[in-house]
């Protein structure tokens, strides 16, 4: 929008100063004196230059601000409001945002009962709703794990990352130390001692597990010596999480399809559970449209643009991946919103044209994303998508009524100057009218909403503030009312014989 009002500014200018000097310059071969056509053309400019354009735009991006707030969603930056109307793709994360966010721990298969509830109670910080189901499967066995964790003191800690996508605990369990980890099962079994045997059945089990759309987790402990190095775990078993998905969001992708948005899911979740996810939406995958982590590492920038836009999910991706994704979309001339919640986010969100973060999401991720969805979910920023349409038609239709405004009066003064008329308006009548019908008129246009603003698709980056149809409209306005007003003066100047009463009647 910045780009296209400084141009449209500066294109308006040179055409106003050239009709200006023109009309100047036709009045004085008409006859008319020096000092009158000169304060004529210098208020036929000032006219025809909407100053209030500015203030106009401002309020409807303003408006467009509170709109998107009472659809629980907070735009950080004003000129953002915009860009989101202009959206081409949503890149967007599984957990919390297409799905509930509540989840519950549904499936187990243990070895060690009594050490898989000491790994999910001590190896555990409640740090998201993840942890919170794992407590509260916990309490639902009869084991309380706030005791627990009060028994068994914790001297050591590995937080959770998901670069290392696990968390390691040392305790002090009945005078041992106690070596736990949670994690990916792919990475935990990679610390344990198992056969090749083994490694293959749980791989096998963990893929049925991901294909009925669980997300999934692994636990181990250690209670050798060295607790503290990765290595020599005894393996605990699975834990498969059931993550209900929104109800609102297949109708928000359906919204997406039919305005022409493409939907790309990024999460780092097994290919099954993402899978399951995108189908249950309503989003068709082939096996040609899903990448993992690992392929998109081994790629150059040329090899991931060439396929970036027929890939829908993005499996076991780490947040440093997303910038590359980003990229690849916008090599294309994507117009790109990315959700993000965590610190190693926020060059993807910096990265995209819209960075969406959530409500829950980290202080870092808040900061740099422009858009802040109150409740998470991904139906939100599709709200506020339509809230952007609207906004940019709304700013079109301001823009084409004053223009037609405006050089309705110059065709006006100029018609009357060709024909050898008096001038049908005084200069205060045409500051007046430049008050009133510049002022409050363009500014309630920001209150207007359009229907039907998610049938077509994004407006391109490269299209003008202009469409064809405002590029119609304004010189059919401007000539038919010039054309009317010019008649209205003859009939009540040459028939009534009244100046005065002709240039009365224009002004009206």
């Amino acid at each position: 929008l910045q780009v296209q009002l400084q141009s449209f500014s500066k294109l308006l200018t040179y055409l106003v100063i050239g009709l200006s000097v023109f009309i100047f310059f036709v009045g004085l071969l008409s006859g008319i004196g020096f000092l009158e056509m000169l304060e004529v053309s210098i208020v036929l400019a000032i006219a025809a230059i909407p100053e209030g354009l500015l203030i106009a735009v401002t309020m409807i991006l303003t408006l467009g601000m509170r709109s998107i707030l009472r659809r629980k969603g907070l735009v950080k930056r004003l000129l953002a409001v915009e860009t989101l109307g202009s959206v081409t793709v949503i890149c967007t994360d599984k957990t919390g945002t297409l799905t509930e966010g509540v989840m519950r721990v549904v499936k187990t298969d243990f070895r060690h009962k009594e050490m898989a509830n000491h790994v999910l109670a001590l190896c555990n910080n409640l740090g998201d709703p993840m942890e919170a189901s794992l407590w509260n499967y916990v309490k639902a066995n009869g084991v309380d794990p706030e005791y627990l964790s009060k028994k068994y003191e914790r001297v050591y800690e590995v937080p959770f990352s998901s670069e290392k996508k696990y968390m390691f605990t040392v305790n002090h369990i009945e005078g041992v130390e106690v070596g736990l980890l949670k994690g990916a099962p792919e990475v935990i079994s990679e610390f344990c001692s198992l056969t090749h045997e083994e490694k293959t059945k749980i791989m096998a089990e963990l893929e049925d597990w991901a294909n009925s759309g669980l997300r999934l987790l692994a636990l181990a402990y250690k209670d050798k010596d060295y607790p503290e190095e990765l290595s020599d775990f005894t393996w605990i078993g699975l834990v498969g999480i059931e993550d209900p998905v929104r109800p609102s969001v297949r109708d928000a992708i359906d919204l997406c399809r039919k305005a022409g948005i493409k939907v790309k899911i990024i999460t780092g979740d097994y290919r099954g559970t993402a899978e399951k996810v995108a189908t249950s939406l309503g989003l068709p995958v082939g096996p040609s449209q899903v990448l993992d982590g690992k392929q998109l590492e081994a790629m150059s920038e040329a090899q991931l643009a060439a396929v970036i836009e027929d890939i829908v999910i993005f499996y076991r991706v780490a947040p440093g991946q997303k910038l590359r994704i980003v990229s690849a979309l916008q090599s294309h001339k994507e117009v790109v919103a990315m959700i993000g919640d965590g610190v190693n986010d926020a060059p993807a969100l910096k990265k995209s044209n819209i960075g969406v973060s959530v409500g829950n999401a980290t202080d870092v991720a808040q900061e740099t994303a422009s858009l802040i969805l109150m409740d998470n979910n991904f139906a939100t920023l599709v709200n506020t998508v339509e809230e952007g349409r609207v906004i940019f038609e709304n700013i079109k239709k301001v823009i084409a009524y004053v223009l037609s405004d405006s050089f309705a009066e110059i065709f006006t003064m100029f018609g009357a100057m060709i024909l050898g008329w008096p001038a049908p308006l005084s200069v205060i009548q045409i500051l007046w009218i430049h008050l009133i019908c510049d002022g409050p008129s363009d500014i309630t246009l920001g209150f207007e909403r359009e229907e039907g603003v998610m049938d077509d698709s994004p407006k391109r980056s490269s299209e003008g503030i202009l469409d064809k149809r405002g590029k119609i409209l304004i010189p059919a306005i401007s000539l038919s009312s010039a054309a009317v007003a010019l008649f209205l003066f003859w009939y009540f100047w040459k028939i009534n014989g009244d100046v005065v009463s002709g240039r009365s009647i224009v002004f009206t």
